[in-house]
């Protein structure tokens, strides 16, 4: 090879190592944890812009269309709400007899409810008389 040749091939080599040290500058600092948090507190910022712009457009056209908002309220708040609403719908109108009603309990029940106490003294066991002649 020629000094010339020579002397491109390492300009060549100089300024491929330029621009892989260039790249490798850009992704450290890409992938800094510092830059890392920078970008997601941005677009968690962005993103809560958009919601609160969504919000306040909802509840614009809610006060613009009150028919179409209850529309679109009841049957999603039926739904959050179906198990609480079936067991109260159950409860009011069920068949059991009320408390005054109710029949007396079973004796599991009578074990896990026994009744209170006497306060009355127990009284002492008669003797045995003692035999005589021993």
């Amino acid at each position: 090879m020629s000094k010339a040749e020579l002397r491109a091939r390492q300009a060549e080599a100089i300024a491929a190592r330029e621009r892989f040290m260039g790249t490798l500058h850009e992704l450290q600092h890409r992938l800094s944890p510092k830059t890392i948090a920078n970008d997601v507190k941005e677009k968690a910022k962005e993103k809560a812009d958009e919601v609160v712009t969504a919000a306040k457009d909802g509840a614009t056209h809610a006060r613009e269309n009150p028919g179409q908002a209850a529309a679109f309220a009841v049957p999603v708040v039926l739904f959050l709400f179906r198990k609480p609403i079936w067991r109260g719908l159950k409860t009011l109108f069920s068949r059991r007899p009320h408390a005054a009603d109710a029949p007396a309990l079973q004796p599991y029940e009578q074990a896990r409810h026994p009744a209170p106490l006497s306060t009355q003294p127990i009284p002492a066991p008669e003797r045995a008389p003692e035999p005589q002649g021993a």
